[in-house]
Order: C-alpha cells, then structure tokens, then sequence
C-alpha cells in the first residue's frame, strides 16, 4: 500500500495524495481487515483529523487498493458545511476593502479583483499579465499556479480545475484598480507584459495561500469580524451575483462551475423576491 501511495503522489503531485501517503506511513500498521480499518479510524480521530480530512484519505487509498473490501465498505460522516457561514455581507465587504486599501496598499488590488471576480486560489496567483484585458473589461482564465503536493512551498503551473479556459468579466471599479496597479508594477520596474499580476514584495516572486490568508484574516479582525477563510471571497462573489439576478448558466460559465452544482452550493433565499407584474 505504502508502495502504491508514494507512487500515486510521485505522479499526481497532489497534497491529497502526499497527506495520505504520509498519514498512512505514520500509522505503520496494516489496513486490510475490517478489525484494522477500524483501528485505523479510531486512530484518525485521536489524532485529531478532521471528519472531511479521513474521508479524503480513505478514498485515496481505495483508489490504489480497489479490491479491498472492508476499506470500500467504511464511511466516514462528513458533517455538511455552511457555504452561507462564510458570505461576506455587502457591507462587510466593503469595510474590508476600505481597510485593505489603508493599511495593505500593496495587497490592496490582488483583494479587489479576487472579490470582484470569485476566482479560485490558484488561478488569482498565478495570473499574468497578457490574460488581463483591461480594454474588454475581462480577464482570459486559461492557467493555474497552484501547490506542488510533493512541496508545500512550491507551485507549478498547470491547466484550470475544469480543464477549460474561460473568460470572466471586470466591474468598471476593478479595471480601475488593475490599470492604477499596472501603473505602479511598472514604476518598480516589474513585467506588465506577460508576468505575474501579483507578486511578493520583497523578493518579487508569486504569491503563498499562507501569507494572503495573514494578510485577509488580520484585515477582518481590524474591522471587528469573525476571521473567515481566504475561499469566502469566491464564495461572497458568487452568492450575492447570484443573488442580484444573474442568469445561474451564465455565472457557473464566468466561474467555471457546472450549472447544477453552483445552484447546489449558493442558490439559498435571500429574501428579496422580485414579484413579476402585468
């Protein structure tokens, strides 16, 4: 099994894969009958893995051990999660960004296009300059920078989730803040043609999941709120464009979700029926 694993993570370069890899070799005992599955989820539990954490790893190791019956007959109950417990509120939204363009100037427009666009992680660390098209008012997503499961400080470029390119749409407002950031790459001396849109400051490099998520977590609490996760910005964007009206086919393209899946996750009543009339 152990064999299986490293060589499924030497290929896919996952974390998924590296996590189960390295869980599985810290428990160091077999995983093969039903008395010793369950001693593997007790053990799990005790050393403090999330429920969503062990079912991951479960469905890892079927993938290189399918005939193993008592693995394929466990299942781990993954508490359902609040998409909705993690929308900012219009108003929060903007506390944020008010204080993001005071107290993190340099971060300031990474945070304005990620909350006006709702792109994933990956895909706003890596974007580069030749895929912004301020003059269209869009940006092509067609490439990630996202983390090389083998190193966690290391990213590689790959293709979308989705495995399609994209093209998302840019308010009045952000086009605003990208060309004024443009303008100050260019003063530093910094590739406006075709590198990265955002970049460290001091070393020039690309961005880290870890220190955007310091700099977002610490602006939250400055404005006296509950600190919530760097992923409530793509689900913030989708709830309330959702919400204002957007046809659901039309945003599960610009978000590069399937149709049934986005109405699943953020179709929730808001409230404000708008009542047709004759």
């Amino acid at each position: 099994m152990l064999d299986a694993l490293r060589s499924l993570a030497e290929e896919k370069r996952q974390a998924r894969v590296t996590h189960a890899y390295r869980v599985v070799k810290r428990f160091g005992l077999p995983i093969r009958t039903k008395a010793e599955v369950d001693r593997f989820l007790a053990w799990m539990k005790a050393e403090g893995l999330a429920a969503s954490t062990q079912s991951t790893i479960l469905c890892t190791i079927r993938s290189v051990q399918p005939g193993n019956e008592p693995l394929r007959s466990v299942q781990v109950k993954v508490p359902a999660r609040s998409v909705q417990a993690e929308v900012l509120s219009r108003e929060e939204i903007k506390s944020v960004l008010d204080d993001l363009r005071s107290n993190e100037e340099w971060f300031y427009p990474c945070f304005a296009l990620w909350l006006g666009t709702g792109l994933r992680n990956a895909e706003v660390i890596g974007l580069t300059w030749d895929c912004v098209r301020l003059e269209e008012g869009e940006l092509l997503i067609s490439k990630t920078l996202r983390r090389d499961g083998t190193a966690t400080l290391q990213r590689v470029w790959s293709g979308t989730k989705t495995g399609k390119a994209r093209v998302v749409p840019l308010s009045q407002q952000v086009v605003e803040v990208l060309s004024q950031h443009r303008e100050t790459m260019k003063c530093l001396g910094l590739n406006t043609k075709n590198g990265l849109v955002f970049v460290t400051p001091r070393t020039h490099g690309h961005l880290y999941d870890a220190g955007l998520e310091k700099v977002w977590k610490r602006s939250q609490r400055r404005v006296g709120l509950a600190p919530r996760r760097l992923y409530a910005q793509r689900h913030s964007f989708l709830s309330h464009a959702l919400a204002m009206g957007n046809s659901p086919a039309d945003l599960a393209a610009v978000a590069g979700h399937r149709t049934e899946e986005l109405l699943r996750t953020y179709a929730k009543p808001t409230g404000r029926v708008k009542v047709p009339t004759w």
